[in-house]
């Protein structure tokens, strides 16, 4: 009986930690950033990522919106020196709405993340994940 639960035990860790592998995957697509909702706030007041809203392009997702936190979305993102270098890269100098972008996102954010979000779609959509962004190239 004993050998039994401990089995199980095991069987339930095993399991847990498949889950939080699952949670914190990252996913590749291309997207067209078709919204930034407001102005960035200046990058010199707090460290903050910002959230916008994609629309995938092509593959297994297309068609599908995204809701994706930028570092600092006001830098260059090869210009990103500080604690969050190893978070954050690529070599998107400018968010424009309406370009096309090659995203390198992962799921389970506030692992990654636990400082300041200006999330201006949260008042009407709290149910979307939140992806935070480790790589934006321009794509064509």
């Amino acid at each position: 009986m004993r050998a039994l639960c401990i089995c199980l035990g095991l069987m339930l860790v095993v399991a847990a930690g498949a889950e939080e592998k699952k949670a914190e995957e990252t996913l590749e697509v291309k997207a067209k950033l078709v919204e930034i909702p407001s102005q960035f706030p200046p990058d010199d007041l707090y460290d903050y990522a910002y959230v916008m809203k994609y629309e995938v392009v092509g593959g297994k997702l297309d068609k599908q919106t995204l809701l994706v936190a930028h570092y600092k979305p006001k830098a260059k993102r090869s210009e990103i020196k500080d604690k969050m270098k190893a978070s954050v890269s690529g070599t998107l100098k400018r968010f424009k709405q309406g370009d096309l972008h090659q995203l390198t996102l992962r799921t389970a954010m506030e692992k990654i993340w636990k400082g300041a979000v200006v999330d201006d779609f949260l008042a009407t959509d709290k149910k979307t994940p939140r992806y935070w962004c480790l790589k934006v190239d321009p794509a064509s």
